[in-house]
């Protein structure tokens, strides 16, 4: 695009596609390397769990969404309604536990790992990516 005086700006359009797709590999990227870790850390989860029958802890679940590009662990609520009473306590003698019991303290520890995999998949990418050649 020429300006008054005649300077010219060259590959401004190429330079925002470039970015746009760059973030979008990372997204992806980190979403992928979160869901192996959310598969890992509901398996931890799961294995710390007390077992009368063992429904809560085999309801524990860790996946990638990919439509939203995002991680979970959680437990599908619908087969344990009482996981809250186990996980928190806070009655019937239970003492409550704000930070949790099983799942969440797991879930926490995560925390550093995760940014090392953000932070990986970031620089991993933008190493390895080809930017759009200006045109002129």
């Amino acid at each position: 695009m020429a300006a008054e005086g005649g300077i010219s700006v060259v590959g401004f359009d190429e330079l925002i596609a470039g970015s746009r797709r760059l973030f979008a590999k990372i997204g992806e990227r980190a979403a992928e390397e979160f869901g192996h870790i959310a598969e890992r850390e509901a398996t931890v989860a799961s294995v710390r769990m007390p077992r009368k029958t063992g429904r809560m802890a085999s309801s524990v679940t860790g996946r990638l969404e990919r439509n939203e590009q995002k991680a979970t662990v959680g437990l599908v609520k619908s087969e344990v309604p009482y996981a809250g009473f186990v996980e928190f306590g806070g009655i019937r003698n239970r003492p409550y536990v704000p930070k949790g019991r099983y799942l969440f303290p797991v879930a926490l520890s995560a925390e550093a790992e995760l940014k090392s995999a953000g932070t990986r998949a970031a620089t991993d990418e933008i190493r390895g990516f080809s930017w759009p050649t200006p045109r002129t």
